[in-house]
């Protein structure tokens, strides 16, 4: 990267150079020298004219001394000075009488022949300037060395600071993604890159919430084993003390063990349904459903359940729609929602499934809203119950039964699908639980 910034640097050196030789255009000292000379040549011949060679003598020794200019004045071929001429300077001499114009050679040293006509007098004003140096004599800046050096030397540092400026905030992130790599989940590069608003602090930016949803999702799943651990000891606990009462003869204790099994195998059942979850996002299991046939088998099987308490589970709004979708994983997704408000209605209350149209997503989409007549939940726990073990505080939370997976697999299953699911508490008490797929036009037959 430094080395094509040089490169274009040098490129650039190159082409104003052409573009100089092409256009014969004069740096500025050149112009300098020749404006000078010409100034010189003037006052040189006035003088020359009015006070004769002494006037001529004293003005040329002041301009050696001040600028270091070694001049002579020649008339016609006649020098009106002691001062011979350059022996670098015969040769423009000769192209100046012969181009009847001034010359000028801008080698070591500069040299410059200024013809000046009066009447019919021709007048050449030869002068040697003593090139300038810098730090003494040891430098001379009119140089192609110096000037080649002096070229690199500003091309270098921009280039190097461009280069450092582009190299520091990858080197940072290469270091933060080591740290992250070795274990450091907590390692940002934002604030390395902080006040910078570029494409590569934007990159920064995306790198750490890349690397803050990578320490979101290893935390749920420490999370959600911490969990798993802790639901999973209660019932073995149970199972290992029923055990030794049942053998003490405490055939009571047996019930009890049955009902901690069936908690098992409930718990076990969610945590394969999560396993088959992430195995559908994988292979992209999908098939036409239709959600009113689903409906319709969810809200009969939880009928059955609430006929001891009473309980009544109906299906209202549209039957024939259809939903691209895994069939099992769908009727895991709706019967959760379902069987949740069933638990959670009083005795002798009212389940209402409904399906309906919804455009809530910008497409079109099928809305299966499940309202109970319980107690509904906390405002600030809406969004909570969607989580893995979440229950919500109650007295009686600890007869509720089940794991507090069921409404988490229905929000990955609707997730999965480019559906949602949502929670209100409705007037009057009850909870209402939207769930929303988009919706499919099935083949023909």
């Amino acid at each position: 990267m430094f080395l094509t910034f040089c490169l274009a640097s040098a490129l650039t050196v190159v082409s104003l150079a052409v573009i100089t030789g092409v256009t014969s255009a004069r740096p500025l000292s050149h112009r300098w020298l020749m404006h000078s000379l010409d100034l010189y040549t003037k006052t040189a011949v006035d003088l020359y004219e009015d006070g004769g060679p002494r006037r001529l003598g004293e003005f040329l020794s002041d301009i050696q001394e001040d600028s270091q200019i070694t001049a002579t004045l020649l008339k016609g071929d006649s020098n009106l000075t002691g001062t011979p001429v350059p022996s670098d300077a015969v040769d423009l001499l000769a192209e100046a009488r012969i181009a009847k114009q001034s010359q000028f050679a801008f080698k070591r040293p500069w040299l410059g022949v200024v013809r000046e006509v009066r009447g019919n007098n021709e007048y050449f004003f030869v002068a040697q300037v003593k090139r300038v140096r810098m730090f003494g004599t040891f430098i001379d800046p009119d140089t192609t060395a110096f000037r080649v050096g002096i070229a690199l030397l500003i091309c270098s540092s921009l280039c190097g600071l461009l280069a450092r400026s582009i190299t520091k905030p990858i080197r940072s992130l290469q270091k933060t993604a080591m740290a992250i790599a070795h274990g450091d989940l907590t390692a940002r590069v934002s604030p390395v890159l902080e006040g910078r608003k570029d494409e590569l602090a934007l990159l920064g930016k995306d790198f750490d919430r890349m690397a803050q949803q990578v320490q979101t999702l290893l935390d749920q799943q420490k999370l959600l084993l911490r969990d798993i651990s802790h639901e999973l000891r209660s019932p073995l606990s149970r199972l290992s003390v029923s055990a030794e009462l049942v053998q003490r003869g405490d055939l009571g204790a047996a019930a009890r063990m049955q009902a901690d099994i069936k908690t098992l195998e409930n718990m076990i059942a969610d945590l394969l349904t999560l396993a088959r979850i992430d195995a559908t996002e994988k292979n992209s299991r999908r098939e036409s459903v239709h959600m009113g046939r689903l409906v319709q088998q969810i809200v009969k099987d939880a009928s059955f359940e609430g006929i001891a308490a009473n309980k009544t589970v109906v299906q209202t709004g549209l039957f024939d729609r259809f939903v691209l979708a895994d069939t099992t994983l769908v009727h895991s997704c709706i019967e959760n929602v379902v069987r949740n408000a069933l638990r959670h209605t009083r005795p002798g209350g009212l389940v209402e499934v409904n399906i309906a149209e919804s455009n809530e997503f910008g497409i079109a989409a099928v809305a299966i809203t499940t309202t109970d007549e319980g107690t509904g939940v906390p405002d600030d726990s809406l969004e909570q119950i969607f989580e893995p073990f979440f229950r919500v505080a109650s007295p009686d939370s600890h007869k509720q039964g089940g794991a507090g997976l069921g409404l988490s697999i229905s929000k990955r299953i609707a997730n999965l699908y480019g559906g949602g699911i949502s929670a209100i508490n409705i007037d009057g008490g009850g909870l209402q639980v939207k769930i929303t797929f988009p919706v499919c036009v099935p083949s023909q037959g």
